[in-house]
Parts: C-alpha cells; structure tokens; sequence
C-alpha cells in the first residue's frame, strides 16, 4: 500500500514538474511580452491596460463556472460505469455552462465597461478597450476541454499549450513594439493570444475524447440533464461563488487600487507586480490541476492513506518551490524589474515581494481546496472564501489609501493566511471524521 501510494505521488510530482516546465517557458514569454508593453505605452497607459483587462477577467471570473471542477468530481463517479454515452453528456453539461457562462459575462463586461467610464473617474477610452477584449471573453471556452485533458492525465501538454499562447503574444507584441503601435494594439495582441489559447484548448480535448471513443459532446442528447447529473448544477453554483469571491481579491484589486489611489500609474505597478507574482501563483493552480482528479478517485475508493500521503507531500513540494522563488526575487528583483521594463516601473518590486509573500501562503492552501472539492465539501470552500474576501477587503480599504498599491499586497497576506488556515482545519477535521466512522475502512 505505502509503495503504491509513494508511485502515484512520484508521479504526480513528474507532472507537476513538467507543467512547471512549461509554466517557467511561458513565465519568461510573458514578461517578454509585458515588457514591450511597457517600454511602448509608458506608466499611464499601462495602467489604462491593467484596467481594462482587470474589468474583463472581474466579469469573467464572477459569471463564468468553472465547470471542469464538477465534471471532474463527477466523471471520477462516473468512470467505473465504463458509459461512453453517459460521459459525453456530462461533457456536454459542461460545456453548456461554458457556453452561456461567457456570453454573459463578456455582455457584462461591456455594461461594467460603460459605467465606470460614464460614472466614475475612470479614462473614457477605458470602454472601447473593453469591448474589444470582451472577443477573448465569449470565446474563451475551456472548462470542458481542461476536465477533459485533466481526467486523461494531459498535464504536459496543457503546460505547452499555455506556452505556444504566451509565444504568440511576445511575437504579435514585438511586432507592434517596432513598429511603435498604441494602446489599442497592445489590447488586440492580448485578445487574439487568448482566443487562440482558447481554441487550442478545445481541439485537444475533442481529438482525445474521439481517441477514448467518447462520443462528441455536441452531438450527445441534451434533455434530462439535470436528472441523470443530480447535484451537478449545485457543485457548480457552489464553486462559481467561491471562485467569483476569489476575484475580488485576484482581479477587482486592480480596479480597487486604482480607484483608491486615483492613479493609472499605480494600477499599472501593482498589475506588474501581480503578472510576475503570477508566476508562482501558476505553481499552486498546476498542482491543483494535477492533484484534484487523484484525489477525487482515491476519496471515492475510500483509500486514506494514500489520500494523506498526496496532501502532505505536495504540500512540502509547495514549501520548497516557493521558498526558492522568494529567494530569488529578492537577490536579483531589484535590479532585474527596472532593467526588463524600464526605470519608471522600479516602484513595482517592493509591491512585487509583498505580493510572493501571499501567493506563499494561497499556494499551500491549494491541495487543501482541492481535496475538500475531492471530498465533496464545496460549501467548506466557499464558506473560506467568504471569510477570507472580508478579511482583505478590511485589510486593503485601510492600507491603500495610506500605503498605496502595496497596501493591496498587504491585504493579500491576511487573505492568504486565513485561507491557508482555515482550510488546513476544515480538510484535516473532514478526514478525520470520515477515517474514524465505519465506512472508512481502506481498501486492501
């Protein structure tokens, strides 16, 4: 049993090293890509920028389900049945919550867009760029294909899809550097790299489903859906909410800090600062991508140890993997922000090294969000996330006006350490309580 268990986790950790591989190729195409945008637009138009694609992903994030979650959870349910046509119209399912979930949010987008160009002190050319980055937000359907490509164990080429993206948009953004195009280039390059992210996204998981002999979603039967999936729709109204409050604090922190501060300038800081956390940030969603249908499958079989085994393991991997990045950046941050972007986004490391400080403790909580989803305990996210979301709209609406931008990396220190506590106690207090009742008997 404990050599089976240490297999499986040295073999998730495999891939979640080959998607970090990918992860760190598309890390330095990023702020290839980012650094040509701030050399061409200069502090305020960056910041202009940051906005626009903040009120973008805001809306996105809060409307969109992220629909791999449930199908994730359910399709671990559903593989033993061994129903080809069972499991096409649980992918079908999914990707009709993509569908309408971007449609609606790109439309919302463009109305938020309107309000707080027309309302509010934000630069009226805020919603022209808007409108068009909300393209990227309709076609941006990828809940289904990731569920897909997650349940088949694709990581590594999840990670270098995600890098061929970031390729394209470092040439379409060199590009346009030389030839000295403005704003509304620079938000077309990033509109077009990720529709084509997008896409590629779909036509691997459609190829793999014809390889398992999975018919097509879109030609599986639509009537009764919520019937034969009971509690799906639940599952996926329940981890929207806990994802649409994670925007709050992941997205709108853009928004917020440049309404507080009444600085285009200081968005684009703390939006820099952000995309290079980002980073590590990637780190704890890739072992999230690796670990949940592991532990979704482990839950249902009722094999504990091998379940600790994973958490407690990935969660030292984290440690480690952070703990080198934090290093890191604060050797060489100083000297490297100015030089890749230019001498007047230098305010960015400061804001930089706060913010890796939080993503520190976001990342930890990572396998223990994963494994309550596993357990089937959805309402333990959300009820962290409401919490947490308090806890750093408290901390950041008294710090910002007084520290600036950092105050809103400030703010993601408390909401990370909440979270990372509060999860840790909500997954252990779970286990253990189900390891103790009788039906937790680990199979042989």
């Amino acid at each position: 049993m404990k050599s089976t268990a240490k297999t499986l986790l040295r073999s998730r950790i495999v891939s979640v090293l080959h998607l970090m591989t990918g992860s760190v190729g598309n890390a330095i195409v990023m702020i290839g890509s980012l650094a040509l945008a701030t050399r061409a637009l200069g502090p305020e138009a960056f910041g202009v920028m940051a906005m626009t694609l903040a009120v973008g992903r805001v809306c996105e994030r809060i409307v969109r389900f992220e629909s791999w979650q449930p199908l994730v959870r359910y399709a671990a349910t559903e593989e033993a049945a061994a129903d080809p046509q069972r499991m096409s119209r649980l992918y079908l399912f999914g990707l009709i919550l993509d569908v309408v979930g971007a449609i609606v949010a790109a439309l919302l987008s463009i109305m938020v867009g309107f309000v707080l160009t027309r309302f509010f002190a934000f630069p009226p050319d805020m919603f022209s760029l808007v409108a068009i980055y909300s393209v990227a937000i309709a076609l941006n359907l990828r809940g289904m294909s990731s569920a897909v490509m997650r349940m088949a164990g694709m990581f590594r080429t999840m990670a270098y899809i995600v890098f061929l993206a970031g390729f394209l948009r470092l040439f379409l953004a060199a590009i346009f550097y030389w030839a000295g195009s403005g704003l509304i280039t620079f938000v077309w390059v990033w509109t077009i790299s990720q529709v084509i992210d997008a896409l590629f996204y779909n036509f691997i998981a459609f190829r793999q489903l014809s390889r398992q002999r999975t018919p097509s979603p879109l030609r599986a039967r639509i009537g009764n859906l919520l019937q034969d999936f009971p509690g799906f729709l639940s599952f996926a109204f329940t981890t929207n909410a806990s994802s649409a409050l994670r925007t709050i604090t992941h997205e709108a922190d853009t928004l917020i800090v440049g309404a507080l501060t009444d600085s285009t300038e200081a968005a684009g800081f703390y939006h820099l600062a952000k995309r290079m956390a980002k980073v590590a940030m990637a780190c704890g969603e890739m072992i999230q991508m690796v670990v949940y249908p592991d532990l979704a499958r482990i839950w249902a079989s009722r094999v504990r140890s091998k379940f600790r085994q994973i958490i407690l393991g990935v969660q030292g991997l984290l440690a480690v993997i952070m703990g080198g990045i934090i290093l890191a950046a604060f050797l060489m941050g100083k000297t490297l922000v100015p030089l890749a972007f230019g001498t007047g986004f230098a305010p960015a490391y400061p804001i930089l090294m706060a913010q890796l400080t939080a993503v520190f403790l976001i990342m930890h909580s990572a396998p223990s969000r994963s494994a309550l989803l596993a357990m089937n305990r959805p309402l333990y996210v959300l009820a962290t996330a409401v919490f947490s979301t308090a806890v750093f709209l408290g901390i950041a609406l008294q710090a910002i006006p007084i520290y600036g931008a950092i105050g809103a990396s400030y703010a993601h220190i408390g909401f990370g350490l909440v979270t990372a506590v509060l999860l840790d106690v909500w997954m252990w207090k779970n286990f253990h309580r189900r390891t103790a009742s009788p039906d937790a008997i680990e199979a042989s």
